[in-house]
């Protein structure tokens, strides 16, 4: 899904489509946590009562994509079986 940053006052804002709210139980007002990896300008939300819990790091998906590049090749031949 495509989304659009727009503008609200001074601020800028990020709409969340309403099927999204609807299939996630959230609702006007619900916080949440919002983290972010610069490096990827990636952000993850999740609800405040998850913010314990641990998410994927930058650290990961560093890995995750040097791990895929060394093994492209191999990669495309196991998909192509």
């Amino acid at each position: 899904m495509t989304q659009k940053i727009i503008r609200v006052g001074n601020s800028v804002a990020l709409t969340i489509p309403k099927s999204f709210i609807e299939e996630t139980g959230y609702k006007v007002g619900d916080q949440v946590v919002v983290e972010h990896d610069i490096e990827h300008k990636m952000l993850l939300v999740k609800p405040k009562e998850a913010s314990g819990m641990k998410s994927l790091t930058p650290e990961f998906f560093h890995w995750l994509e040097n791990t895929a590049k060394k093994y492209e090749n191999v990669i495309k031949e196991l998909a192509n079986r």
